[in-house]
């Protein structure tokens, strides 16, 4: 009996003397992981499961804080072998780290349950007016912008407490882990950064510093321009003090872009040089038409100006916010389905794309009354916008609409649209410094709103030589159109779809060869479209354009191509070489198929390239998918 005593004593002294490391390593697992979990289910707005692993991290981070603060018997011993000892060194900070976190999950956690709902939400019902509008409240504005700048310091804590840790103390599976920590708390820095920036901003755009004019333009991408679509509806939007109104009068301040472009009339403004498309087509030079450059930027400045001289009583605008028919679709699960006045139209997710772009020309093949259909739904729509139904979707839908570039804003005021342009809402033709450049712009010069039906694949075939990129290029623009239809959506040019097909690279991009365009080509618009004998070319915003016009039968494919020279673009960098591609895109109905092959010296060893597939020989990469947002690829070698 005694033996058996003495054996469960020992046992239980052994346990005992186990039990604080364990509680220590599970703590600090179980914390991981619950708040891996977190973070997952507030990216995915399950915020019922967010809060729930956010507690249980918090708790699993003080478990492992108690048991290290009680530590025990076993690290004494522990410490006697030095491999261990250097380990046990680490604890504190990984210990710490896991607590910065915890309390940087609880403020994220904090903003998602309050931000949009609750009674300390951001939108409320404005109690000054009896229609039922909504207010920003900017006191709560505020003090969200503390709490991001409280998480962020929490997480700079726990990256400055991971970079203490000497990593050859560790296990080496636990290596990668502090590796990982440190590279994602630098990522998540730099967002808080942007998140803090711009709370810092918001205020002024919401009119606490007076009242603020925006322009709300609605742009139609079944008719290309270079911003994504020819600008037909619009609004003029009023801040003060956080609570946003739009005019009461439809007929005179909101409504087509016509109550402004009066008969389409033309005016004469001084240009910039980059606006290559306004100066050389008279019926760009309106408010309505101004926007053929892919540049928001440019673009939105020549739309204001334009706006301004044709109608001087027009007041101050503060910005323009450039919207198409997929935002629309993007915002409708936060601001609801709605039916519209007059026409009884149900608008939902579902139809809003087909509705717009499409059966609402079959419908009302009478212009005016379309227009006035067509008003109705942007009115609609930006009403409900102000006092949506479900605020936390329409964040969702604007974040995926600025990524897109379906949503692009322009701000007057030099400060914000700097940080605009930080966060890539601009719209803006990429700088793309020590890269190569590639996009493919549309412009619809055949009068019809023919881009609905068609669908883009481009390729582009890269070889690097020396410092030097070659490309070959294939644009294919296929158009799908099915007859009948209107002859209003078939416009001028019938079934025949004219897109004026315009290739983008870098300025020091030397023109070699071209394919002959197919079907058939026309020097449409005249004269910048007209080839003398080759492409016509020109500058815009350090960029070299090629331009060739197709004409396409339906169900036929035009295509084009280009072979051009990029001199200088591959750069050595940690004694790497290393050649990155800017590929930027067109907002579009149907997002464009892109291919790029790229071909790499002979010599080319240690190939990095994330995001490429690799075939039996690894200096030949591609790349190939629907480009719906702009990308950079890189790859480097050694040589």
């Amino acid at each position: 009996m005694a033996v058996i005593i003495a054996t469960l004593l020992g046992v239980w002294l052994w346990l005992a003397m186990l039990a604080t490391p364990m509680r220590l390593a599970a703590g600090l697992l179980q914390a991981r992981s619950h708040l891996t979990r977190a973070e997952r289910a507030l990216s995915a707005t399950k915020l019922k499961e967010a809060r729930y692993e956010t507690l249980a991290g918090l708790a699993a981070t003080r478990k492992a804080l108690e048991a290290y603060d009680q530590q025990g018997p076993l690290f004494d011993l522990a410490r006697n072998l030095s491999r261990v000892d250097g380990a046990l060194d680490q604890v504190a900070n990984l210990v710490g780290a896991s607590l910065h976190s915890a309390a940087a999950a609880q403020g994220a956690l904090d903003i998602a349950q309050n931000a949009l709902r609750g009674p300390n939400k951001l939108i409320v019902k404005d109690p000054d007016d009896p229609e039922g509008g909504s207010r920003i409240r900017l006191e709560r504005i505020s003090t969200i912008g503390k709490t991001i700048s409280n998480i962020r310091r929490q997480v700079r804590s726990a990256a400055d407490l991971l970079a203490e840790i000497d990593s050859a103390a560790l296990p080496r599976r636990a290596r990668s882990a502090v590796a990982r920590g440190i590279e994602r708390s630098r990522e998540a820095d730099k967002v808080l950064a942007d998140a803090e920036a711009g709370f810092a901003l918001l205020p002024q755009l919401l009119g606490a510093d007076g009242p603020r004019t925006y322009m709300l333009a609605m742009q139609n991408p079944a008719e290309l321009r270079g911003t994504g679509g020819s600008l037909l509806q619009f609004a003029l939007l009023t801040i003060t003090d956080g609570s946003p109104e739009l005019p009461e009068s439809s007929e005179e301040e909101r409504g087509t872009i016509y109550e402004i472009d009066k008969n389409r009339a033309q005016y004469d403004i001084p240009l910039p040089a980059d606006a290559w498309y306004v100066a050389g087509v008279g019926d760009a030079q309106r408010a309505g038409n101004a926007n053929w450059s892919p540049d928001w930027p440019l673009s939105a400045k020549l739309t204001v100006r334009y706006a301004q001289v044709a109608d001087p009583d027009l007041p101050d605008i503060d910005g323009v916010i450039l919207v198409d028919p997929i935002v629309l679709k993007n915002l409708l699960p936060g601001v609801g389905s709605f039916r519209t006045e007059q026409f009884s139209n149900l608008i939902s997710e579902k139809n809003a794309v087909h509705y717009l772009l499409y059966k609402a020309y079959a419908t009302h093949p009478i212009a005016a009354v379309r227009r006035k259909a067509l008003g109705l739904v942007v009115d609609g729509f930006y009403e409900r916008v102000l006092r949506p139904d479900y605020p936390t979707g329409l964040v969702d839908g604007m974040g995926r609409s600025l990524a897109s570039k379906h949503m692009q804003i322009w701000l007057a005021d030099p400060e914000e649209q700097q940080f605009l342009e930080r966060m890539d809402w601009d719209g803006a033709i990429d700088e793309a410094k020590d890269s190569d450049y590639f996009s493919v712009v549309q412009q619809n010069v055949g009068g019809n709103k023919l881009n609905y039906f068609e669908t883009q694949v481009h390729r582009t075939v890269v070889r690097i030589a020396g410092d030097d990129a070659w490309h070959e290029t294939d644009v294919q623009i296929t158009n799908g159109l099915f007859e009948p239809q209107t002859r209003y959506y078939m416009g001028d040019s019938g079934p025949n779809h004219k897109p004026m097909v315009n290739v983008y690279a870098p300025d020091r991009a030397q023109l070699i060869g071209w394919t002959t365009p197919s079907p058939a080509r026309v020097d449409e618009p005249f004269p910048i479209g007209a080839w003398a004998p080759g492409p016509p070319e020109h500058l815009e915003r350090g960029k070299k354009v090629w331009t060739a016009t197709l004409v396409i039968p339906p169900r036929e494919t035009g295509r084009l191509g280009f072979e051009y020279r990029v001199p200088d673009v591959v750069v050595e960098e940690d004694g790497r070489r290393v050649y990155r591609l800017v590929l930027q895109h067109q907002p579009k109905v149907r997002s464009e198929t892109l291919i790029v092959k790229l071909v790499l010296p002979s010599d080319a060893t240690d190939v990095k390239a994330p995001g490429w597939e690799r075939g039996r020989n690894e200096r030949v990469l591609r790349w190939e998918r629907v480009l719906d947002d702009d990308q950079v690829l890189e790859v480097s070698w050694e040589p």
